[in-house]
Order: C-alpha cells, then structure tokens, then sequence
C-alpha cells in the first residue's frame, strides 16, 4: 500500500525532484514533508499562482541585510519592516542559512533547493539553539507548535509550484544561479503568507544576524547594491546583556546541567571576544558607504524618527507600519525572564551593568572610546583624553572582571565540585588551571583590543 501510494506521488509531482531516495537526513525530511502535502497543494495552485505572479522576480534585484552587536535589536528591528508594502521578509531567523545551505548543497536544482531549504532552516536552527528559541528557523506550522510566525506547508509547497510554472522554461544557468535561489524563496514565503504587495520589485531584507565578511561578500555578489543595517546598543549594556546570554546559551546546551558538561563554561572571555576583540562594531571591509547603524536605545525611546531615517536611507517610503512590531501581521512578543511585551519597552534604553564592575566600566570608556563618541552614548569627560585612556587600560588589564568572577563561580560551584562528589578528579582539579589560562586569555586580549583601538584607523559604524 506505502508502495503504491508513493508511486501515485512519484507519478504525479510535477517538480522534478531527485532526492527521494537520499539518505541525507535533511534530504529525507524535507521529502516526506513535501510528498505528504501533496494532497492540499492542488487545491491551493490556483490561489498561489495569482499572488506569485504579483512579483517581478528577475527585476528584484533591491535587497538588505541586518546584523547584530551582542543582544542589539537586530529581531526587534526586521520585525519593525515586516509589514511594510514595498518589502518582502522572512520570519525571526529563517532566512540566516541561505548561504550556508547553498553551499552545502550546490548540485540540487533551484526547486529542490526550495523543497529542502525550509527542513534545513528549521534543524540548522534547533542545533544552534540557545540564541532565542528553536523555533526561530522554523517555517512550517507542523514544526512549530505556537504557529506564531510560520506558514501551512502546502501553502509553501504550492507557492513553489507556481513559481515553477511560471519559470522552469528559463535557462538552467539562470534557473541555477544563487541570486535566483534567494529571490525564489522570498517570493514563495510571501505568497505562502497571502502578501499583496503594489510593488512588484519589493525590498528583500535578509537577516545575516551574524557579522561574517564571507557571508557579506556572497550578499554582494548577488545583490550589488545590497545594503547593511547593524543594530548596535550602549557598549556598557552591550556587554552585560551577551555575558547573561552567552552563559544562558550554554546551560542551555548542556541542558541546564552544567555538572554533565564535558568542558567547563567560559562566556566571561566569549563575550569580550565578541564585542571588544572582533569587529562587530564596524562595517564589513570595503562595504563601509553601504552600511548603517541605529541604537537599539532608539527603537524603544525615539521609534518614529529612527524608521522615518532607516526608511530615507533605504529609499522606500515610510509607511506606519514600521512602529508596530510583527512577524506575519503577528504581534511579535518578547519574553524574558517571565516578562513580556511587544514592540517598545522604555525600561530596556536603561544603561545596565550588573555583571560589570566600576573598573570594568572604566576600561570599557577606554577601550571603545570612539565607539561612545560616533553613537552619541554617555562617557566620563575625562577619558576624552588619549593619555587618560592609556592610563586606565595599564592600569586595571591585570584586575579580573566581575564577569570574569561569575564564571569562576559557576566553574567552581556547578561543574568542579559536583564531579570532585563523583570522583572525577582529573575534570574536578583541572578547573584552577582553566581559570588561571582563562585569567591570562582576557589580559591579552584587552592588551590586544587596546592596542588596536587607541591606534587603529578603522572607525566604528555610522549611525543612519
């Protein structure tokens, strides 16, 4: 009966798919998700034809890309576009793995790129989880319980099925292409949506999320006159908001028993890597005049004049849309902690630093100096000083930070000691000397940082 029944589908599938029999988990997954709608996409051909059509894919060609500094906005700020009439978005994280996909899988055709991508967004997701949920990379409802920003399935699939009517008498190298890949996949997500949209050429905003200078090239290639959005905060909150969120995602990994870690935690040096030592803070090199800035400060304290100059700099109209925070038309809530809310929340612009002692402070006024300045962020008058600067790094590199003390904590109190109960001596009694290397990574590498950025010429992002 299975036999037969797959027969009938085999038969009767008009996309050419040739990966049925892949042993490639991702590969098997994505087809039996897509065999088991076949069913629904019939009745729904018609319905999607229509909306596809509404789009001019070979003259999409407008398209930008967000990416984060630490625990910025970078969600809150794509969600603030989502329902903007001239742009087509994905979801949360959904669109992170574009690249990434392609490049795992260069041989299938463009259409069984977009039967497999949505499985391959949603397992790619789970297996990073930890950022936010592991739902963000989910497309489909059936993956996502809450269906609170996924589409039907058969909604997608015959979304794609028009997609191929329409464009599969086109070239194979044209078919093949990445950029048609890209603007495929946002065509068939909006239409699986029911997007109506006036312009046939929309905005495509693509959420790299992370800061990746390979990643920002490819984007470039396909789309030359791509464009950069980073959301950038206070470097004082900055660094306190990803210690917590660097630690929450790796006791989430483990589970929340950090006793059964097979290496100790280490988000206090983790965390300065990110923001202090990487180049988070600046544009991707050579994308410099494509690439803007707004403070996740703004989207909760000043909403309407950040959207009013993120909307001028991206020439699309502004539209008040871009005050409500959606996914889908959704209201997008944030929960953290058991508090939530949607869109701005005043209380978060506040400048934190609990995990940040007053020496900390000090050297991170000294360290990111400029970075205080271009964003117009508050900072002690007397480290407008070059000497005063030099002065503070030299003097406080040596003394641990408060975040650097936690993590010793956690070491010490839920990893060392529960496996020294166990007599697990080796993992038990390495934990000083983890600590004591960990104590030495983070002086070199505020020695590094400070080097570079009392005397590096590379400036931080512009605000939009």
């Amino acid at each position: 009966m299975a036999a037969g029944r797959e027969h009938l589908r085999s038969a009767t599938l008009r996309i050419p798919i040739g990966f049925g029999a892949s042993t490639d988990e991702v590969l098997q997954r994505a087809y039996r998700s897509y065999s088991d709608e076949y069913g629904a996409i019939q009745g729904r051909a018609a319905d999607k034809l229509a909306l596809v059509r509404q789009f001019d894919v070979p003259g999409m060609n407008r398209a930008m890309s967000i990416c984060h500094c630490g625990g910025s906005g970078s969600l809150l700020a794509a969600s603030y576009l989502d329902n903007h009439p001239d742009i087509v978005i994905l979801p949360m994280l959904t669109s992170t793995y574009i690249y990434p996909f392609f490049h795992v899988y260069p041989s299938l055709s463009v259409w069984e790129k977009l039967v497999a991508y949505p499985t391959y967004s949603g397992l790619k997701s789970s297996l990073d989880g930890g950022l936010i949920r592991n739902s963000d990379g989910d497309f489909f409802q059936k993956d996502n319980p809450t269906g609170d920003f996924a589409v039907d399935a058969a909604d997608y699939y015959a979304s794609v099925h028009a997609l191929y009517e329409i464009y599969s008498e086109r070239p194979p190298a044209w078919l093949d292409a990445r950029p048609r890949f890209f603007q495929f996949l946002y065509v068939a997500f909006a239409a699986a949506a029911g997007r109506r949209l006036e312009n046939p050429r929309p905005l495509m905003v693509h959420a790299q999320h992370w800061f990746n200078q390979e990643l920002a090239e490819r984007f470039i290639e396909d789309f030359p006159n791509g464009k950069f959005i980073h959301t950038i905060r206070d470097p004082i909150s900055g660094l306190d908001s990803w210690f917590e969120r660097k630690l929450d995602m790796e006791m989430h990994r483990e589970n929340h028993r950090p006793d059964l870690a097979v290496q100790y935690f280490d988000p206090a040096v983790a965390t300065n890597l990110d923001l202090v030592a990487r180049d988070w803070d600046r544009a991707h090199r050579g994308m410099e005049s494509r690439s803007r800035a707004i403070r996740f400060e703004d989207m909760h304290l000043a909403l309407e004049p950040t959207m009013r100059r993120l909307a001028d700099w991206l020439d699309i109209p502004y539209c008040p849309s871009m005050l409500e925070s959606t996914w889908n038309g959704t209201p997008y809530v944030v929960r953290i902690r058991g508090v939530a809310w949607c869109g701005p929340n005043p209380a978060n612009a506040q400048r934190r630093w609990k995990n940040l002692g007053l020496t900390d402070r000090l050297v991170l006024f000294a360290l990111l100096h400029n970075n205080f300045m271009a964003w117009n962020y508050p900072s002690p008058k007397a480290l407008h000083r070059f000497w005063m600067r030099l002065c503070i790094i030299a003097l406080f590199w040596i003394v641990p930070m408060k975040m650097e003390l936690k993590n010793a904590r956690v070491v010490l109190q839920l990893q060392a000691l529960p496996n020294l109960r166990r007599g697990r001596f080796g993992f038990a009694f390495g934990a000083p000397v983890f600590l004591l290397k960990r104590r030495l990574r983070m002086m070199l590498l505020i020695a590094a940082a400070g080097r570079s950025r009392l005397v590096g010429n590379r400036p931080p992002l512009k605000l939009v």
